[in-house]
C-alpha cells in the first residue's frame, strides 16, 4: 500500500470517527434537554382488579404538585418515583422509563388477592397470589372465594405479613389458615372450582362446609385433609349422578368418608 492510500484511508477513519464523535455529543445534548410532555400510566390487570387506576398513579406522581411535566427528563428521578408508588398496598411491582419523545411511562401491576378472609372476630382481608396479606379497598372487591367462621390467625394481623410462616414451637401442625390458602389457590387455579365453589364456612378444622354456585346443596368438606381427592370424587358425583337426578335435589353432599359419597335429600 503506497503512502498515499494509506493516508487517505486513515483520513477517512479519523472523519468517520469525528462525525460518530460529534453525532453522540448532539444526541447526548438533546436527550440533557429533552423536557417531559406528558405521563403514560398502564395498570397491566385492570381487567381484573381496580385497586388501584391510572389517576392514583398520575396522582402520587405529582405528589404536592409538583408534577415532571415540563422538567428536563434527565431531572426526574425514577427509581424515587418507583419508590414512592411501591409505598401502596396493592402494587406488587412497577417499572418506570422515559421515551424519546419525551413521556414518562410507568407499568404498574396490582397484586392479584386470591381468598377473603372473615375471621372470628369479623375481621375481613385479603390473602393475595404470594401469600402476604392485602387489606381491602374503599373503592373495589375483588371477586375471590370467600372464608368465613372459627378462623383464627396464627400471626400478628397486619398487612404483608406472610401466612405461609408459623412458629413450629407454638404450632406443631400446619395452621388452618395456611391449609386454607393451599385449598383457595388450589380452587383459584382449576377452572371447574373457581366456577363452581363461592364460599367455604370454619365450623373448626374438622367441620368445613363448602358453598357452591350452582345448586341448593351444601358440601360437607370436613377436614381440608386429602382435600383434591375428596374434589375429584365430587367431580365425579356432578358428572354421572346429578345430571339424571337434578342439581336441586340434596341439601347435603358428605364427602367426609373415605370412597363413598353421602348425600341428604331435600
Amino acid at each position: 500500500m503506497s503512502w498515499k492510500r494509506y493516508t487517505l484511508k486513515t483520513l477517512k477513519w479519523l472523519t468517520l470517527i469525528a462525525y460518530l464523535v460529534i453525532g453522540l455529543w448532539f444526541v447526548n445534548k438533546r436527550n440533557n434537554e429533552l423536557v417531559c410532555k406528558a405521563i403514560k400510566v398502564k395498570v397491566v390487570d385492570s381487567s381484573e382488579n381496580a385497586f388501584i387506576t391510572s389517576k392514583d398513579i398520575k396522582r402520587i406522581v405529582d405528589q404536592k404538585g409538583k408534577s415532571p411535566i415540563g422538567k428536563t427528563l434527565k431531572s426526574i428521578n425514577t427509581l424515587e418515583l418507583e419508590n414512592r408508588i411501591s409505598t401502596i398496598m396493592s402494587v406488587r411491582d412497577v417499572q418506570i422509563y422515559k421515551t424519546a419523545d419525551g413521556v414518562l411511562s410507568i407499568k404498574v401491576k396490582q397484586r392479584r388477592p386470591l381468598v377473603r378472609i372473615f375471621n372470628n372476630e369479623n375481621q375481613s382481608y385479603y390473602i393475595d397470589e404470594q401469600g402476604l396479606v392485602l387489606p381491602l379497598s374503599g373503592k373495589f372487591a375483588a371477586h375471590v372465594l370467600v372464608v368465613n367462621g372459627e378462623i383464627k390467625e396464627h400471626f400478628p394481623l397486619k398487612a404483608n405479613q406472610d401466612v405461609m410462616q408459623w412458629d413450629t414451637s407454638k404450632y406443631k401442625h400446619e395452621p388452618l389458615l395456611r391449609k386454607i390458602y393451599d385449598f383457595a389457590k388450589y380452587i383459584s387455579d382449576n377452572d371447574f372450582w373457581n366456577a363452581q365453589i363461592t364460599q367455604m364456612y370454619v365450623e373448626n378444622s374438622n367441620n368445613i362446609k363448602l358453598i357452591p354456585r350452582v345448586g341448593s346443596q351444601v358440601i360437607l368438606l370436613g377436614s381440608l385433609d386429602n382435600y383434591e381427592k375428596k374434589l375429584n370424587k365430587l367431580k365425579t358425583f356432578y358428572e354421572k349422578a346429578l345430571p339424571a337426578e337434578g342439581w336441586n335435589k340434596y341439601k347435603m353432599i358428605n364427602l367426609k368418608y373415605t370412597n363413598q359419597i353421602i348425600c341428604t335429600k331435600l
